[in-house]
């Protein structure tokens, strides 16, 4: 019997979802997560402020231009993490390597 849990056993599920992480698809994500977050809190801002307050437009254009600038930045710098995570970025010299042994137990026999 192994420690491993049925769905990650089952070699149907293992083989089916191969991952094939490259720097497109990174990229692509990091910019959609960042539009969609984005967009979520400045929609939710603008349904405070326009039901809430009675505002039409809040602010001016500050807020939309600043939201624009902080998905660029967070986009930009999460791409960066994910490629470092993922270890297309970097020398590898923040990294450790430490070798560990374990003594696993064993089943002593006894008499009956």
């Amino acid at each position: 019997m192994t420690d491993q849990p049925s769905s990650i056993s089952n070699k149907d599920v293992s083989a089916g979802m191969p991952f094939d992480g490259t720097p497109r698809k990174y990229l692509r994500l990091c910019i959609l997560g960042s539009v969609g977050l984005h967009a979520y809190l400045f929609i939710g801002y603008w349904a405070i402020r326009n039901f809430l307050a009675g505002e039409t437009w809040p602010n001016g254009w500050l807020w939309p231009v600043v939201a624009i600038a902080s998905a660029v930045w967070f986009s930009w710098y999460s791409y960066r993490w994910i490629m470092r995570l993922d270890a297309q970025y970097g020398r590898g010299s923040g990294w450790i390597l430490e070798s560990v042994t374990v003594k696993l137990p064993w089943e002593k026999p006894r008499r009956k």
